[in-house]
């Protein structure tokens, strides 16, 4: 486990599909959206992604239990295109992102999937951040 970059084509066509990353009710599962790096640059092209990246990065080295995948929402047109399948299927409305997916049962043998978000500026607050994973 840990922080994993992952191509957004690894990923499951929505949020509910992520059962088979889940064994068991209450198993959570992490993934941060950030953005395309700026090719001018190498630098992620969003200010708020280039302040959480390290941040969340370090967070995250220091609990190597936790499952994190790293996933990009794409370049500046690509984001901004409000069709984008992390706005529409997703429910990513900004980023950074960060979003724990946790398997929960309804007690007749249906499970579902509940996510809680930590976003923009308050990704790149350790306070914050602790909070927010421990809240799982």
């Amino acid at each position: 486990m840990g922080l994993t970059k992952i191509l957004p084509s690894s990923l499951p066509a929505s949020p509910s599909d992520l059962r088979s990353r889940l064994s068991n009710p209450g198993a959570s599962t992490y993934i941060f959206f950030i953005v395309d790096d700026d090719p001018a640059t190498g630098k992620p092209w969003c200010p708020d992604v280039r302040a959480a990246l390290p941040v969340v990065t370090k967070f995250f080295e220091g609990h190597p239990e936790l499952d994190v995948s790293v996933v990009s929402v794409g370049s500046r047109a690509e984001w901004r295109d409000q069709n984008n399948v992390w706005r529409t299927k997703w429910g990513i409305h900004a980023v950074p992102t960060l979003v724990r997916y946790t398997l929960v049962a309804d007690g007749k043998g249906d499970d579902g999937i509940s996510q809680a978000q930590l976003v923009e500026e308050d990704a790149a607050r350790e306070d914050k951040l602790a909070a927010f994973v421990k809240g799982a």
